[in-house]
């Protein structure tokens, strides 16, 4: 009965993995719902829980609990990568992605976040 014993581990296997996968795929699709794109700013996608403190022309700047300060959230960058943006440069508590020749920076601080137009030569 050892071929049996081995075969049970391996379906319990194969129904663990295919979990894994099912919820990783459901996490994915539905992470957008908890952000909204900024249409004046390239449709760059902000939390939908950060609230507005101060804006201009150029930047828009947030209060968000979830911020550190020290690095984009997984979630957020997640998002920020479905969107079609790219890690172009990061110095600090900036960060700038680019997509389609335009640039965003953004800036973080614990319960913070800013996301500023870039122009660039």
């Amino acid at each position: 009965m050892v071929g049996g014993d081995f075969l049970k581990r391996l379906v319990t296997l194969f129904i663990v993995i295919a979990i894994f996968v099912g919820v990783g795929v459901y996490y994915y699709e539905n992470i957008d719902n908890n952000y909204q794109t900024l249409q004046d700013f390239y449709d760059f996608p902000v939390p939908n829980d950060a609230n507005l403190e101060s804006e201009s022309e150029k930047g828009k700047n947030y209060i968000w609990d979830k911020s550190s300060g020290t690095g984009v959230p997984i979630s957020y960058r997640l998002v920020i990568k479905k969107n079609g943006w790219k890690e172009v440069e990061l110095d600090g508590h900036n960060v700038v992605y680019e997509k389609n020749g335009r640039r965003i920076n953004l800036a973080l601080a614990p319960d913070y976040i800013g996301i500023l137009k870039v122009h660039y030569e």
